[in-house]
């Protein structure tokens, strides 16, 4: 399924990051960021961060990093699709329709097709 950008924007502003990390990880404010140990490896001290003022996390051990969905999508083991309607379901947003999406693909490709014509 293909999500539009407007419906992309609208899930990770209502999905704060801090909000859904720290159901994974606990997290301690250090200055303006949030730091826990890292879910994706083993280790002793904090290195994982988040910065709720961008919504994105990073971990300075192994690497990783991104947004909302990408965290979900690594923490969960879901594709795109799949972190995307979990994070939806989790802000109680409805899903676009699949037939609407359709539609709009069909009507763009249509318009496309009359421009090249």
């Amino acid at each position: 399924m293909r999500f539009s950008e407007a419906f992309l924007d609208e899930l990770a502003a209502r999905s704060d990051i801090v909000d859904v990390v720290s159901s994974y990880v606990e997290l301690k404010r250090k200055g303006a960021n949030y730091f826990g140990l890292c879910p994706f490896h083993s280790e002793k001290t904090p290195s994982f961060s988040v910065a709720p003022d961008k919504q994105m996390y990073h971990c300075f051990g192994c690497k990783k990093g991104g947004g909302v969905i990408n965290f979900i999508m690594e923490i969960e083991g879901l594709s795109f699709p799949e972190a995307v309607e979990f994070l939806a379901k989790r802000a109680n947003i409805p899903l676009p329709a699949e037939d609407e999406a359709r539609s709009n693909a069909d009507r763009l490709r249509r318009r496309v097709l009359e421009l090249n014509r």
